[in-house]
């Protein structure tokens, strides 16, 4: 087809425009196939967010632009495309702006705080769901509040500031329950199910995560029920029976693998691993960890590289690889001090602890229950921790018998 000679400004700009619009019909279309189950590829995300590009400047296009932003970026969060995302929705955010459009901007405000959590950049996603409730208020956007408020909740209980996390999805729930709206009711269900079985309230977060299961089967929605299933596989491996954990895991991974979600596959594999260390299925254990480390190194997962390498290092403990479990239980720790994520720093002293005690090295063994000591009593929310503190003196009544025997002689005479 001969291309027709552009003479003159208007003619340019009137071709430029029919360009921008016939491609985001084209992304329009796409957007219904993939949610039929069409897949997207690498290459399409690149043409996706040229013509986002085109698109930005024209004011006719602001409707489909904003819907299909908002359509695809949860698969760029699943594929782990964080930075592609978030330079959509960022630009897209600034175009709202000029244009007024304040219930787009609490949407895109929302998206732009989830996608700085998985970045790992902590405190502008805290900046940004206060941003989005102080907007959603003003426009009377409950549900956008409310959402704020979880996902907040959410952020506190990754931080062990749990006190604060549970006041904020407790009223979270609250909201959408006057809303009447099952998807949000059902994330707010699985975040205080994560936050108890962060605290070892085992009933509580069962109850909270097989009501999160329940709504979503009832939807239909795979995305949420995988990561119910995920963190019951959690739970039950965190309460110590990881023989229960595997179904819920198997039936995780699955739904992952449809729905491509490489970051949750990876949590998956993760979980898996601890189930098989737990059980002494060592070989299964190491592999499933080390195809978790795989994809967590490919999108720079720096907090589920941590979860990696303190799982690598109880493994090669248990094995009795004492200088490769030092080596990771080192890395672990460095990264949750610097992080400051204080019940993480805990439970992985105590796991120290117990390798040295293994290794009857018992002044290192001291030494680190002394920091846990410290931490606990230094801490204002301690009551918060109270769940290590069987822990805690089960390793301190370890250490006082090593001591006492270690002072015995053969003869079982005390030396002087």
């Amino acid at each position: 087809m001969a291309q027709l000679p552009l003479t003159n400004t208007g003619q340019r700009s009137a071709f430029f425009r029919e360009g921008a619009l016939r491609n985001l019909r084209y992304w329009q279309a796409r957007l219904t196939d993939h949610q039929a189950g069409v897949s997207v590829s690498v290459e399409d995300h690149n043409n996706l967010l040229r013509s986002v590009t085109m698109a930005l400047p024209l004011a006719e296009a602001w409707p489909l632009l904003f819907e299909i932003v908002t359509g695809f970026l949860p698969l760029l969060e699943r594929r782990g495309q964080w930075e592609a995302g978030h330079w959509a929705v960022t630009h897209t955010l600034e175009a709202a702006h000029r244009r007024q459009d304040g219930a787009a901007e609490v949407t895109l405000t929302a998206l732009v705080a989830r996608l700085l959590f998985q970045q790992s950049r902590y405190q502008a996603s805290v900046r940004a769901y206060r941003q989005v409730i102080r907007l959603a208020r003003q426009i009377g956007d409950e549900f956008n509040e409310a959402r704020a408020y979880t996902n907040l909740g959410y952020h506190f209980i990754e931080q062990g500031r749990w006190q604060r996390a549970e006041i904020l999805c407790v009223h979270a729930l609250h909201l959408f329950e006057q809303l009447n709206s099952n998807h949000g009711r059902a994330h707010t269900e699985n975040h205080l199910g994560i936050l108890y079985t962060r605290q070892h309230c085992w009933g509580k977060a069962q109850q909270h995560l097989e009501q999160a299961c329940r709504i979503w089967q009832d939807m239909g929605d795979e995305h949420g029920l995988m990561r119910g299933y995920l963190n019951m596989g959690g739970l039950y491996n965190d309460a110590g029976q990881p023989a229960s954990a595997l179904p819920y895991l198997a039936k995780a991974l699955q739904l992952a693998r449809r729905t491509q979600e490489d970051i949750t596959i990876g949590r998956v594999y993760l979980n898996m691993g601890k189930a098989y260390r737990l059980t002494g299925k060592l070989d299964k254990a190491e592999s499933c960890i080390r195809q978790a480390e795989d994809i967590f190194q490919h999108y720079a997962n720096l907090s589920e590289l941590t979860r990696v390498w303190n799982e690598l290092g109880l493994l090669y403990g248990q094995q009795g690889r004492w200088p490769e479990a030092s080596a990771y239980l080192a890395k672990s720790l460095k990264i949750w001090r610097q992080q400051q994520v204080k019940f993480e720093e805990i439970e992985l002293l105590l796991d120290i602890t117990e390798c040295e005690l293994q290794q009857s090295n018992l002044p290192q063994a001291a030494a680190r229950l002394r920091e846990v000591e410290r931490i606990i009593g230094a801490t204002s929310g301690q009551g918060a921790y109270r769940h290590f503190l069987p822990r805690l003196h089960h390793y301190r009544h370890t250490l006082q018998k090593g001591l006492t025997e270690k002072k015995m002689t053969p003869s079982g005479i005390c030396q002087v």
